[in-house]
């Protein structure tokens, strides 16, 4: 390039030149404060002035100049221009860019990014000509300084890229990637003169010396996180959870191996060569993503689900939205939350009378809480809390009922925690308060080693699982828990994570999020139960891993593989029918193959006792049509079949049975059946021979009888009807008798402790049922008095039969 610009440098010339000090100051004013948008008018003025007596100042304001890198190559045109009218220029400029580069190896680099732009402009003075052997000479010794003093740190990398990309090819024959991957090829025509290829080897030598050393220490960092990594799951797998230094080591370890990672791959780019592959152990968080997102792909497509059934659903998912039924005033004080978690101190309770409601309601209130049974009682009481009893004593009281539940009614559980949940959009102080107490509880047990109180214990980590079901205490709260007990897992602290694991095991498992810890948990479960001796643990583990993991090859499971979709959606029609959709399930079940064999119809035991009036109402709505009406002979005779095979094989289909009792009943009052289809099923139920020795402990029958009379009562209270149940009712009086007399004397027999008594829920069935049935008739009081009415009845008839 310097060739373009050689001139006459003659003394004639130049001083034929402009010398005004006043153009050459202003020249010189421009250059300390250059640009690449000045050079070509200063390369102008350069032509027209004489400039001989500040060449040193023209090269120490070039090389002091802060520039940008888009600004060099103008630079560089500038300096070739500069340099051939002042040969002695090009040593000038030499001397002021070796002031700014470390040459040795107790030189210290003060400015990084002044570095970058010197050694680069030093580069392109090199290529154009400007400076010769020496300064080859400088740009090899500084960047042996920059390769050779970094081994440690690489901390340079940066300057090589940036060095590499403009002139890499030029001065040490190496192609970037981008260039490369592009197919860019480079002509050997292209290479300039100034370097030779010797020169260029050596360059290239420094370059991959330096970024063979970074991939050794990249390795090396890779190999001390992947120790680290593993180290930590070991003591996750066996322990259940790392420590807090292991941990951190962790992250400093990756922290460092990503950081050479980066620098390894961006060297490598710009060296053009391909970059090392090196193995990872793969960490927790990229395990427990693959995990989590299996999960949500089976959730997705219906391979598994959050709940064991339906029932389960319902109960921890539909909880009634309060603020939608009870008026915002009642709820407004308590809608604010005023407790913050680690505010919160349970030691002490402090309550206060009040006054605006009776005693006896609120005592009616804490007595109903020990017989809640269902959905429908605990909603109930979530709504009379709310409406009669919300006030800040009455608070702290419910609180301190809920967690002083007796441990031998680990049953209210569930209940409790729905009834918490319920209450938690408008009382969140009570969920914190009760949710805090009991882990702080858990803590105080987990530091007790003894097997003292260790139903407390059990009640305490189920009552956890259940609020965390109902969504109350959060899942990482409960996975916490149960690394606390696995990480010393003997003694106690088994009975608690086999409860824990059968109470909220099924839903952590399948929850996504929580997912990947829960299997970590259960593999170091399963394999600490080697180390168990004592048969009784050992079984407690295996039902709680089969709870959390049913076998693959449960009826559920052979169900969803064997069942064709249509099965399903016939299911869907018959289980799911209630009082909103029993129009549309019929205009569906219309239009099924009714060719088909399989008929859902005669399931009832599928369906809540509740629906099957509607299940009937369904089946009536199809006898009414032409095609249909041979449907309900089908369904009767499928309940009496059911029927009687409970009664041949008694103790195996009970409650098929009496579902199907109940719904024969409903079918009779939508005029399905007629009545004597009812009377042969109850004589049939009480005249059945018993086989089985055991028959004095079964009331199923009983049962039955009494939930098909509940269901058809109003259609025999008058005429004809009402005679003809009368008899029956009779025979069933003596029938009853006859099993509470075969109590009395076998439970002498055998001297069951406890059980003299008769049972009090058949008892309150039977005398509930007369009431619905006759409620002004006397009921006989013993067996001899129930044999004497059936011997009235029978001379009744039999002079009847002789009359005629």
């Amino acid at each position: 390039l310097l060739e373009i610009f050689v001139e006459t440098t003659d003394e004639n010339a130049l001083h034929s030149l402009d010398s005004t000090l006043k153009k050459t100051t202003a020249f010189m004013k421009k250059l300390k404060t250059l640009s690449a948008a000045s050079i070509p008018s200063l390369i102008d003025e350069l032509s027209r002035l004489n400039l001989s007596k500040f060449v040193e100042e023209m090269a120490a304001g070039i090389a002091e100049t802060k520039l940008k890198p888009s600004d060099v190559i103008p630079i560089v045109d500038l300096c070739v221009a500069i340099a051939s009218r002042y040969p002695k220029f090009s040593e000038l400029i030499l001397a002021e860019i070796r002031k700014g580069l470390p040459l040795k190896r107790a030189d210290k680099i003060s400015n990084p990014a002044k570095l970058r732009i010197d050694v680069r402009l030093l580069c392109e003075l090199i290529l154009c000509g400007v400076v010769g052997k020496e300064g080859l000479q400088t740009l090899g010794a500084t960047l042996s300084y920059i390769c050779i003093t970094d081994k440690g740190e690489h901390s340079n990398v940066g300057l090589i890229c940036s060095l590499c990309r403009p002139v890499g090819w030029q001065i040490a024959g190496i192609v970037p990637s981008p260039e490369g991957s592009d197919g860019v090829s480079v002509e050997e025509g292209t290479l300039n003169e100034a370097i030779t290829p010797e020169h260029r080897k050596v360059v290239n030598d420094l370059f991959s010396n330096y970024h063979t050393g970074l991939i050794r220490h990249l390795e090396k960092a890779c190999a001390v996180m992947n120790v680290v990594q593993k180290k930590v799951k070991r003591h996750e797998r066996t322990r259940g959870d790392a420590t807090m230094e292991e941990k951190t080591e962790l992250e400093t370890a990756r922290a460092e191996y990503e950081r050479l990672k980066a620098l390894a791959a961006e060297l490598s780019s710009a060296l053009g060569v391909p970059m090392v592959e090196l193995k990872e152990e793969p960490s927790d968080n990229e395990e427990d993503e693959m995990a989590a997102m299996e999960m949500d792909k089976a959730l997705a497509e219906g391979q598994v689900s959050l709940w064991p059934d339906d029932e389960s659903r319902l109960f921890y998912e539909n909880v009634i939205d309060i603020r939608n039924i009870v008026p915002r005033s009642l709820y407004k004080e308590s809608e604010e939350r005023t407790i913050q978690e680690n505010e919160l101190k349970t030691s002490v309770f402090v309550t206060q009378p009040d006054f605006r409601k009776p005693n006896n309601f609120l005592q009616k209130f804490f007595l109903n809480l020990d017989h809640l049974v269902n959905r429908d009682t605990t909603d109930q009481c979530a709504l009379d809390f709310v409406s009669n009893l919300n006030t800040k004593s009455y608070r702290k009281k419910l609180v301190k009922v809920l967690y002083g539940v007796p441990s031998s009614r680990l049953d209210l559980l569930p209940f409790y925690a729905r009834l918490v949940a319920s209450l938690s959009p408008v009382m969140p102080d009570l969920t914190t308060e009760l949710s805090t107490m009991l882990i702080k509880q858990f803590r105080e047990f987990v530091q007790r080693s003894g097997q003292e109180r260790v139903e407390e214990k059990i009640k305490c980590v189920m009552f956890i699982g259940e609020l965390v079901k109902f969504g109350v205490i959060p899942r990482a709260e409960a996975l916490s828990c149960l690394r606390q007990l696995v990480y010393d897992f003997r003694g106690h602290s088994v009975d608690m994570v086999c409860a824990m694991i059968e109470t909220a095991g099924f839903y952590l498992y399948r929850n996504s999020d929580s997912h990947p810890k829960m299997k970590i948990i259960l593999d170091v479960v399963q394999k600490k139960k080697e180390r168990i001796k004592d048969v009784r643990h050992v079984m407690l583990i295996d039902n709680a891993f089969f709870a959390c993991i049913p076998p693959a090859d449960s009826a559920a499971a052979r169900r969803a593989q064997a069942e064709p979709p249509l099965m399903i959606f016939i299911r869907h029609l018959i289980v799911d029918i209630n009082e909103h959709n029993v129009n549309t399930n019929i205009k569906c079940i219309r239009r099924l193959a009714w060719d088909d064999e399989t008929i859902y119809l005669t399931s009832p035991w599928l369906l809540p006792y509740s629906n099957l009036l509607h299940l009937a109402s369904a089946v009536a709505g199809l006898q009414g049509l032409t095609y249909y009406d041979w449907i309900s002979t089908y369904v009767i005779d499928a309940c009496q079949e059911m029927i009687r095979i409970s009664l041949e094989v008694p103790g195996l289909f009970n409650q098929r049975a009496i579902a199907s009792a109940c719904y024969l009943g409903e079918l009779y009052n939508y005029s399905v059946c007629d009545t004597p289809v009812i009377y042969k099923v109850l004589y049939q139920i009480i005249s059945f021979p018993e086989t089985d020795p055991l028959s004095w402990q079964e009331f199923y029958r009983v049962r039955m009888v009494c939930e098909l009379l509940n269901t058809v009562a109003d259609f025999f209270q008058t005429g004809r009807a009402r005679r003809k149940m009368d008899y029956f009712l009779t025979y069933f009086h003596r029938f009853y008798w006859m099993k509470r007399e075969q109590w009395k004397v076998n439970v002498a027999m055998v001297e069951v402790p406890g059980a003299e008594e008769f049972p009090a829920d058949v008892e309150a069935e039977y005398r509930e049922c007369m009431r619905h049935m006759r409620k002004s008739a006397s009921l006989p009081k013993d067996l001899a008095e129930a044999e004497r009415a059936v011997e009235q009845v029978e001379q009744q008839l039999k002079e009847k039969v002789e009359r005629f």
